[in-house]
C-alpha cells in the first residue's frame, strides 16, 4: 500500500504535466555540502555508506535550506497540496528527496546552491522523477514528469533568474539506493587527499571532481548588495591568503562554530562568483 502512495504521486503530476512529449538527456543530480555532520555528530559521508541510502529531510532532520519537513510544517504542506495528499499517511522514506535537472549541463551540479559536490543519478530514475519551475520555494504553478520537462526547459530558457536560481527542482520519489541508483559522486578539488575524499571512497561508487570553487574578498567587495555587505565581512574573519573556497566555509560552520544560516549567505558568494571555469 506503501508504495502505492509513489505511483500516486507521480501519477498526480502527469496529470499536470504540459506540451508535447519529449525525450532530454541530461542528468538530475543532488548538490551536497560533503563536510557536514548529521544531527548525531556523524561526518554525513559516513553516515549514507552506512544506512547505503539518500534520505530526505523528513528521515535526517537536517537540510541546506529550510526545516520544516514535519506534520504541518511548510514542507509537509507543499508536499500535501503538490502531490494532492498521497503521503499524507505514507512512510517517511518514500517522500521524495530533492536535486535538480542539469539541463545546462554545468559542471558543479544542476543546483550549487545546496552545495559544492554532488550525486548524479542513473537515468532509470527519471521513471519516479518528477520537477518543477520555478523552486518550490517560489511556490511554482508548473509541473511536469521526464516525459514531459521540455516544457520546463522551454520556461527556464527564457527566464532571467540569477544563476543559483536557474535550475528544475526534481522530486525523486521513494528510497534512493547507493548502490542500485547512484552513478557518481562528483567533489570540488580541495577535498583531494583530506577525510572528505576517504569518506566518499567508502560509499562505494565513481568519485569523481570538477574544477573547483575560490573567491577572493577583493571579487566579493564587487557585489556587495547580492546577500550583503555583513556577509563579505563575515567572510574576511576567515579567509585565508585573501581567499574562501567550499573546505574553508565548511570549517566556518564545523570548527569555528559560526552560524550556518549566516554561513550559507558566504556559499551563496562562492558558488555565484566562484566557480573556476
Amino acid at each position: 500500500m506503501m508504495e502505492n502512495a509513489v505511483e500516486q504521486a507521480i501519477e498526480n503530476i502527469h496529470l499536470k504535466s504540459k506540451g508535447p512529449l519529449s525525450v532530454v538527456d541530461c542528468p538530475v543530480t543532488i548538490n551536497f555540502h560533503p563536510d557536514r555532520f548529521t544531527k548525531q555528530n556523524e561526518p554525513l559521508l559516513l553516515a549514507i555508506a552506512k544506512t547505503g541510502y539518500l534520505q530526505s529531510q523528513f528521515e535526517t532532520g537536517t537540510s541546506n535550506g529550510g526545516l520544516t519537513a514535519y506534520a504541518g510544517g511548510e514542507r509537509w504542506l507543499w508536499e500535501q497540496r503538490v502531490f494532492d495528499g498521497a503521503y499524507d499517511n505514507a512512510a517517511n522514506a518514500l517522500r521524495p528527496k530533492y536535486g535538480a535537472l542539469n539541463f545546462r549541463k554545468y559542471e558543479f551540479g544542476a543546483s550549487p546552491r545546496f552545495g559544492s559536490a554532488y550525486f548524479q543519478l542513473k537515468p532509470h530514475v527519471f521513471s519516479r522523477t518528477t520537477f518543477c519551475y520555478p523552486d518550490s520555494y517560489f511556490e511554482p504553478e508548473d509541473f511536469a514528469v521526464f516525459s514531459h520537462v521540455q516544457s520546463l526547459i522551454n520556461k527556464a530558457n527564457v527566464a532571467s533568474e540569477d544563476l543559483l536560481d536557474d535550475y528544475i527542482e526534481a522530486h525523486i520519489h521513494g528510497e534512493i539506493s547507493l548502490k542500485n541508483d547512484i552513478e557518481c559522486v562528483v567533489l570540488d578539488p580541495i577535498y583531494r587527499g583530506t577525510e572528505i575524499e576517504f569518506q566518499a571512497n567508502a560509499l562505494d561508487v565513481p568519485v569523481k571532481w570538477h574544477q573547483g570553487f575560490s573567491l577572493s574578498i577583493e571579487a566579493m567587495q564587487q557585489y556587495p548588495n547580492y546577500r550583503g555587505q555583513q556577509f563579505i565581512e563575515l567572510a574576511k574573519k576567515f579567509v585565508e591568503n585573501g581567499k574562501v573556497n567550499a573546505k574553508i566555509v565548511g570549517e566556518a560552520v564545523t570548527k569555528l562554530g559560526y552560524d550556518d544560516q549566516d554561513i550559507k549567505k558566504v556559499w551563496h558568494y562562492l558558488a555565484r562568483f566562484g566557480y573556476q571555469s
